[in-house]
């Protein structure tokens, strides 16, 4: 989604007027702190982990479709849940959980104890 699109939708959408300055200046700063977020290291064993997705119809190219997110969650210790990852995927299957594996590897993951997979 471009500036173009994102300043239309905000108008369509909340009826806000955004400048393309403000919101390529906005989405910069989103779009760096995610990729930090994602490139943070993590822990090298985890006990549980969720794998799941969840099914959003977006609006692209004037169509309305179907689009997964998927997310591995993590149950803490002290019972808090941690979100270690989120990808956007085309639609919900096993074979994309193998694609992401190697990201978690790469941040530092060398074991999943009880990995839980809903599909």
């Amino acid at each position: 989604m471009g500036v173009p699109d994102i300043e239309e939708e905000m108008c369509e959408i909340y009826e806000i007027e955004l400048s393309m300055s403000t919101i390529s200046i906005i989405t910069y700063k989103v779009n760096q702190t995610v990729q930090e977020w994602q490139n943070c290291p993590l822990d090298p064993v985890y006990l549980i982990v969720w794998m799941d997705g969840i099914v959003f119809k977006v609006r692209d190219n004037g169509k309305i479709i179907n689009k997964t997110v998927y997310f591995y969650v993590d149950l803490k210790q002290n019972g808090l849940k941690e979100v270690l990852g989120m990808w956007v995927g085309e639609s919900k299957s096993f074979s994309f959980w193998i694609g992401v594996l190697p990201d978690l590897k790469a941040r530092g993951v060398q074991d999943i104890r009880l990995p839980v997979l809903t599909i």
